[in-house]
């Protein structure tokens, strides 16, 4: 029985309980907020989102963009396009949104080859809302030959009222771009000046591991949610300690008035005190906006006049070269919540994961799962296999938690085995890699634990894949540990799983939690072998 032949050890993000089809990614996408609600599927849907593109579809293309913006996307999209045909197609199609799509996507993918097509249709676009993406794009990519087309580019006047907001927007748009050329001082976090409320963003439901970890390392949670944690804490380096959370954000308002300038004012205020105060080096400070919001808003008007309110000699929106993710998210009951994301603060918890699969868990999700386990776990210097170990994130993590004897991880594909072994020597990890089909890996002696991201069923491989595969990895968990020995299983074949393992009456479920990946809700399953 084969494991998967596309290297992956890792659960992916693929669409709810059956796999996606071209047919229903065009349907999705065609939706109100279709490319952003499609992200939470991206890795089933990217394929088919690009062969809609090709076909000459413009929320194809958009969702495209919102992938681009993840380095693994950009550089399969660049691979793909190859001499950029395609995309320069794309540029001079007769559907106006398709034009503005395509020339978001050269912004985000940054071929220097592309800034002649850009320059060609920008002076030949005749509709002025799709101007603004070509300006934008061109700042984004940069260089001379771009610097000098947006220098001798003449914003046309607004020929009546209604034109007027294009005219606005494509102004906007050219002072943007010209920032992109600007040369920022760059600027060294210190410490923040006095305490924060600071939201530390969790694995779904995983996030009393987390508060866990943060009381052991000396903070205390002033709420927990699902979700998140929230600290009071002027000591915003030091929570980089812990490892199970994806990012973290300084709170500047909470369930606040969503009207835009009263956001921008408040943003403005917060920030104008606080950066100076925590960064060596002088103002301007570079920002990036990002909306998110529940519903139906206009994002670019949202944006526009907070930029408006907020830019000075302090702040500058500059999203090609910006040190500060301002972010906000609108509720379905009109509050909003602003967060600054501070990139001048290095997270190198990650660092070693030097590449990993289209389909790998995120890092501080393993993290939070071993944690969740870890008084199941067999402590210090247990001997732990992965069976499907990927690029050998989980096997790390489970290390990163407490020392092992020993860590060996399986996989059938060897791109993944070459993977694994780089990112665990970058780690200084001690585990060692097997390139076999697991269902022939048999242990020389038997393990303490295991830890396992199951195939999902639905990028890679299927549920009646699933089902043999599953079958045998119980039948062999108590060939592979000892007595007593924990596994920690993580899948989206959730009913699969649990009825597979109250059929062995040599495995024993001690605990389970349901959580969250890409819009999916994958469980973990903790047993032991024996009863």
């Amino acid at each position: 029985m084969s494991l998967h032949k596309n290297g992956r050890g890792s659960g992916g993000s693929p669409a709810a309980h059956r796999a996606l089809t071209k047919e229903m990614v065009a349907q999705r996408l065609s939706l109100p907020n279709g490319p952003e609600h499609m992200m939470h599927y991206s890795s089933e849907a990217f394929p088919f989102a690009y062969e809609l593109f090709c076909e000459g579809n413009p929320a194809a293309c958009a969702f495209l963009c919102r992938c681009a913006r993840q380095e693994k996307y950009a550089r399969q999209l660049n691979s793909l396009l190859g001499g950029r045909g395609p995309l320069r197609s794309a540029l001079l199609s007769d559907q106006p949104k398709l034009r503005k799509n395509a020339a978001v996507l050269m912004g985000q993918l940054r071929d220097p080859s592309d800034v002649k097509y850009l320059k060609q249709a920008l002076l030949a676009e005749g509709t002025r809302y799709v101007r603004p993406s070509m300006l934008l794009s061109l700042g984004a990519i940069g260089g001379d030959e771009a610097k000098a087309a947006l220098a001798s580019y003449a914003v046309q006047p607004a020929k009546s009222e209604e034109e007027r907001v294009h005219f606005d927007a494509e102004t906007e748009a050219l002072k943007t771009a010209m920032r992109s050329f600007l040369t920022f001082e760059k600027h060294a976090f210190t410490a923040l000046p006095r305490p924060c409320e600071i939201e530390l963003r969790s694995p779904d439901r995983l996030s009393d591991p987390l508060a866990r970890e943060l009381s052991e390392h000396g903070f205390r949670p002033s709420a927990v949610h699902r979700s998140d944690v929230h600290v009071h804490t002027a000591d915003m380096a030091g929570l980089f300690a812990c490892r199970c959370f994806t990012e973290a954000l300084i709170e500047v308002s909470a369930n606040s008035n969503s009207d835009p300038r009263s956001m921008g004012i408040k943003a403005k205020g917060f920030l104008e005190k606080l950066l100076p105060e925590c960064h060596t080096g002088k103002p301007p400070f570079g920002y990036r906006l990002e909306i998110r919001g529940e519903g139906n808003i206009d994002r670019l008007a949202i944006a526009r006049r907070m930029i408006g309110v907020m830019d000075g000699e302090i702040l500058l929106n500059c999203p090609n070269n910006y040190e500060i993710e301002l972010r906000v998210e609108i509720k379905s009951n009109g509050g909003a919540f602003i967060y600054a994301k501070l990139l001048t603060i290095k997270d190198e918890r990650f660092s070693y994961r030097l590449s990993a699969l289209p389909a790998s868990m995120h890092p501080a999700t393993a993290a939070a799962i071993v944690k969740y386990a870890e008084f199941f776990l067999g402590g210090k210097d247990a001997r732990v296999l992965d069976p499907c170990c990927g690029s050998g994130t989980f096997l790390i993590e489970r290390e990163k938690l407490f020392p092992c004897a020993g860590l060996t991880g399986v996989d059938i594909s060897d791109k993944a085995i070459d993977i694994a072994r780089a990112n665990a020597k970058a780690a200084g990890s001690i585990a060692r890699f097997v390139h076999n089909d697991c269902m022939r890996f048999s242990a020389e002696r038997p393990y303490d634990e295991l830890v396992a991201n199951l195939p999902f069923g639905n990028r890679v491989g299927s549920h009646k894949s699933n089902e043999r595969l599953y079958s045998g990895i119980l039948e062999s968990i108590p060939k592979w540990l000892r007595p007593g020995g924990v596994a920690i299983l993580y899948t989206m074949e959730y009913t699969l799983l649990k009825k597979l393992i109250r059929e062995r009456p040599g495995l024993r479920l001690v605990t389970e939690v349901r959580t969250e990946a890409g819009g999916l809700m994958p469980a973990v399953f903790v047993i032991k072998t024996g009863r």
